[in-house]
């Protein structure tokens, strides 16, 4: 009987313990969640404004195993600006472990944007060797998204908590005349929004000036905070009047979701100031306009003419050099020269129509009615006076010249064939 009630103490006492000992695990551990602007969990947020979600979880032990997922937000886009790490802190005086991580949430259409839970799973390892096992989450948070406001008008749709834009000039506008250029640069930065975001700013001619040219230059600054975009872009302006004239103001449009209202960030217009030109200086520069466009024309005449020049001296140096004799037409006239059998002189001339038509085609009927009525007659007069029955005399040099200068003039034929074909049949001489 005694048995009984003292088990049934010893269970109590280690339930408390047990109770006690989680209790006490869970007073190390701190799982905290939080947006900016923290008005977004009341007020609502808008479509294209940017909300960042700070996620922590602080323990007093090392983590020995930690897995946080991140949750997937249907209807927004989403970015890391602060990847997740674990760090070491102060706890209560001792030390401490936190880890965290900071989400860029990007609503994309309006209604009720909705973030999942976000849940935290590891092991931890306290001083006296243990490990323990802990699971956190944080619950779901609906947030209202609000479309672009009808008040924004017509002018793109950026929604900053902030932007601030600058403007400078290069001359100074102060020296001034007609007809010189000058340079306006304006720097814009938008927090809350990316490069990809935001629009040109838009700078028009008026009387008395005239836009040029515009460049435009962007980046995006990826803070713990947020992102930040910047701007940069240059307008070349001609002044053309001796009178007072005004550049026009930049302006840029962005909603302010803590104010719920339009905002503008500008750089006011600029009055110009023309100094007087002096007969003298306005002569000068006259003069130094014209003779500078003088030298633009006479450029580009002279690339038109050269262009074509080039070609023709490209294709007259290839007309040339096919028109050059060969090795084997050298062999051929040295071959010429000699005295010698008329058999040998006629291995010459095989051995030249090999070289220059094919191994297998020395000179036959086609190659030489290519070659012209001279060309055929004389190795007509050449078989004859080997072969024929009659015999007869041939002069070896007039042979060898006759067949080398129409092998050439052949050659140059058919690249004036590939060229320009009516060219080479006006050219082309029987």
């Amino acid at each position: 009987m005694i048995r009984t009630p003292l088990l049934c103490l010893c269970l109590c006492a280690w339930s408390a313990a047990a109770s006690a000992q989680r209790t006490d695990e869970a007073d190390r551990m701190w799982f905290t969640v939080t947006v900016e602007p923290a008005l977004v969990l009341t007020e609502g947020a808008y479509v294209g404004g940017e909300i960042v979600m700070h996620i922590q979880f602080v323990s007093s032990d090392p983590f020995k195993r930690l897995q946080l997922v991140l949750p997937d937000i249907d209807g927004a886009r989403t970015e890391t600006l602060v990847k997740p790490h674990t760090r070491q802190i102060n706890v209560m005086g001792g030390k401490g472990y936190s880890h965290e991580t900071t989400l860029a949430i990007v609503p994309e259409r309006g209604g009720a944007m909705v973030i999942p839970r976000i849940e935290v799973t590891g092991i931890s390892e306290p001083r006296d060797g243990r490990n323990v096992q802990f699971k956190e989450s944080y619950p779901e948070q609906s947030i209202a998204v609000h479309p672009p406001s009808v008040d924004f008008g017509d002018d793109v749709w950026i929604v900053s908590c902030a932007a601030t834009m600058d403007d400078n000039w290069s001359p100074d506008i102060a020296t001034i005349q007609n007809g010189d250029t000058v340079r306006r640069r304006v720097t814009l930065s938008v927090t809350g929004v990316t490069a990809a975001d935001l629009p040109d700013l838009i700078l028009a001619s008026n009387d008395g000036y005239k836009v040029l040219s515009t460049t435009v230059t962007t980046e995006t600054e990826k803070t713990d905070s947020g992102f930040i975009a910047h701007l940069d872009q240059v307008w070349e302006i001609y002044v053309e009047t001796d009178d007072v004239t005004y550049v026009n103001e930049i302006r840029f449009a962005f909603w302010n979701p803590l104010l719920a209202r339009k905002e503008i960030a500008s750089v006011p217009r600029q009055r110009i100031e023309p100094l007087p030109l002096d007969a003298l200086e306005l002569r000068d520069h006259m003069r130094a306009q014209v003779l500078a466009e003088h030298r633009a024309k006479r450029l580009g005449l002279a690339i038109l003419l050269w262009v074509p020049a080039a070609i023709l001296l490209g294709f007259l140096a290839l007309a040339v050099w096919r028109a050059l004799p060969t090795r084997a037409d050298v062999r051929f006239w040295r071959a010429s020269r000699q005295a010698g059998r008329p058999l040998d002189f006629y291995r010459s001339f095989l051995s030249w129509g090999g070289l220059s038509f094919g191994p297998r085609t020395a000179v036959g009927q086609e190659r030489l009615s290519q070659l012209g009525a001279r060309a055929t007659d004389q190795v007509e007069q050449l078989h004859r006076s080997i072969f024929g029955s009659r015999g007869g005399q041939f002069e070896t040099r007039r042979v060898a010249t006759t067949l080398i200068w129409a092998s050439r003039r052949h050659s140059v034929t058919r690249l004036l064939s590939a060229i320009a074909p009516g060219l080479s049949r006006f050219l082309y001489l029987r």
